[in-house]
């Protein structure tokens, strides 16, 4: 059975809109700029640490979500054993 939202709520759809609104009417390439100026202040910042190379090399790992759904990806494209 569905349930409604409370009034005060959006739902996912509304929200993730709301979210990109300001940047839906771009140009791929204007999307493009905006995402390597975000890098370079990510590599400013990790520059500025102190110690780049800790800050490059630490990598998050993924939820165990994420990796049941890669391996299921990769098993229905025929890709490996899913162990990649």
């Amino acid at each position: 059975m569905a349930r409604e939202l409370p009034g005060w709520a959006t739902g996912d759809l509304a929200s993730i809109r709301a979210e990109v609104a300001e940047w839906a009417h771009l140009s791929v390439a204007e999307r493009w700029r905006l995402a390597r100026l975000c890098a370079q202040d990510a590599m400013w910042a990790a520059r500025a640490s102190g110690d780049p190379e800790r800050v490059l090399s630490r990598t998050d790992p993924l939820p165990a979500s994420t990796v049941a759904a890669l391996e299921r990806l990769r098993r229905e494209a025929n890709w490996g054993d899913g162990a990649r």
